[in-house]
């Protein structure tokens, strides 16, 4: 008997991650998703959903408690970002790109995760 498929789609609220964990889901995947906007991952036949904003400093607390949900995980899929047009190159812009872009990716990067 083949073990059960286990996915983690971080960033599934919308967009690329919404569309991942969709396709994961009907082929079998048993996936966990989260983003900043729960509401928008309801009734996508997650077997869990958890609340992560990636800038949160909880971020690491929150994907630990989502992969004990879902058993372990196999697949880690990042798909959590912003990105603004900023020709006038606008500090607070730039700065909020790399808090959810760069700070936020290396935040809730799995650290001695279940698999």
């Amino acid at each position: 008997m083949q073990q059960e498929k286990r996915a983690i789609v971080i960033g599934a609220s919308s967009g690329i991650g919404l569309e991942v964990a969709k396709k994961l889901i009907d082929e079998g995947w048993k996936v966990g998703v989260a983003a900043r906007r729960v509401e928008l991952m309801q009734g996508i036949g997650a077997v869990a959903v958890e609340k992560i904003d990636v800038t949160a400093e909880e971020a690491t607390e929150a994907l630990q408690r989502l992969i004990s949900k879902v058993g372990g995980m196999d697949l880690f899929f990042y798909a959590s970002g912003i990105g603004k047009q900023n020709r006038e190159l606008q500090e607070d812009i730039e700065l909020a790109t790399l808090q959810t872009n760069g700070l936020g990716f290396t935040r809730i990067l799995p650290h001695d995760a279940e698999t």
